[in-house]
Formats: C-alpha cells, structure tokens, sequence
C-alpha cells in the first residue's frame, strides 16, 4: 500500500515546507503541498487533506505541518501502529476534560515535545503528525470543512462520526524538531484568543464520549 503524505504551507513559510517534506521524502511515495497563496482557494490548515479524494484505492496517508522536522522512524512506526490499532494514530493532540473550557489551556496535552511513555486514546489529534488508512477512515471532505484554522478538531469531530479512534503513540521529547516559526506567522497565536468556536467543536466531541 503506498504512503502518501499531504501538507499545507503559505509563501512565507514555503522554506521549512522544503525542510519538512526532506524529512519525509525517502521514506513515502509521494509528496502534496498545497500552498494557499498560490491557489485559487485558500483552505488554511485544512489544505493538507486536500488531495485524499484523488485516492479510489486504500492509502496510508499522513498528514503533516510544514514546520516539523520527522524522525526517520516516523513513518513505519505511523503504519505499525496503525495496523495494530486499526485507528488514526498520532504524536500529538489532546484529551478533554469537559465541556466549556479553554481549548488550549485546560484540557490535558500530549504534546509532540514531550516525553509520552505509552500508547493511550484521545480526542483530538494533532494533525501535523498524524496518520491513518483511508480505507479505515475516510477524511476526503475534511478540506472543505467551513471552520478554518482547526484542522485538529475537523478532523477529530470525523473520527467521532466515522467511529475511528485516535491513539497517542508513545515518543520521546527529542524526537520531531519544530522549526522557529514568527509568532505572527502560527495558527496558535492568531487562534488562542478566539475561542468561543473551538470550545463549540471540543464540546461536540467531549459530548460523544
């Protein structure tokens, strides 16, 4: 089964996109970057799902950030955990505490720079590390999503529909380099003060628990 991997970037962070996707390259078989400024469309984060539904045959798809420098490992441990879960699989996301908190401040992070010494299910997956089987999960509509800057919560609002858990896989804290992005130039930072939709779509999965 091929590995595809998809990614979304902006001109102005298009040289750690070619970082990133070097780090990635010799180990899957093809390689979509949807750059925003460029096409006709701009489907913000959500972009790195854009070119899924290209796909009638089952694919191993990962999903990546343009910002992250992946360990060699990555991507056969992404396909050996997802065999064995059957799951979307991720080094990075969130479980919920409850309803009507602050997104990034109050629920529980199993961040990607940190020490995670086993396996365990979430909620939300971050989508700049995760991966999944197309034929277990079907993500081809996620681009086209109206919430825009949220591709972690997109996605994982899917996985609750379809039935698909999402597993946090074990890593170290050293293992993914995150390149120095400009504060201004982050999703995070232009999205942490607005919280009154993120907290809407972390209820609706927090709620299906």
């Amino acid at each position: 089964m091929r590995v595809i991997v998809g990614m979304a970037t902006t001109n102005e962070r298009r040289a750690n996109a070619i970082k990133a996707m070097d780090s990635l390259a010799p180990y899957v078989d093809e390689i979509h970057l949807y750059n925003n400024d460029k096409e006709s469309v701009d489907y913000t984060d959500n972009a790195k799902f854009f070119y899924i539904d290209r796909y009638k045959e089952p694919v191993y798809w990962i999903s990546a950030d343009d910002d992250i420098i992946y360990p060699e490992w990555f991507v056969d441990t992404c396909i050996d955990k997802i065999e064995q879960y059957n799951s979307i699989v991720t080094f990075h996301g969130r479980r919920l505490k409850g309803t009507n908190l602050n997104y990034y401040k109050e629920h529980y992070l199993y961040s990607l720079k940190n020490l995670i010494p086993r396996d365990v299910k979430i909620d939300v997956a971050g989508t700049g590390v995760s991966a999944w089987r197309t034929d277990h999960f079907n993500g081809s509509e996620l681009y086209k999503a109206n919430d825009k800057k949220m591709a972690d919560l997109v996605l994982s609002i899917e996985a609750k529909k379809q039935g698909v858990d999402i597993m946090m896989i074990a890593h170290d804290k050293e293992d993914f380099i995150v390149q120095d992005i400009p504060k201004e130039l982050t999703i995070f930072d232009e999205m942490k003060d607005k919280q009154e939709r993120l907290i809407e779509l972390a209820n609706e999965i927090y709620e299906t628990n």
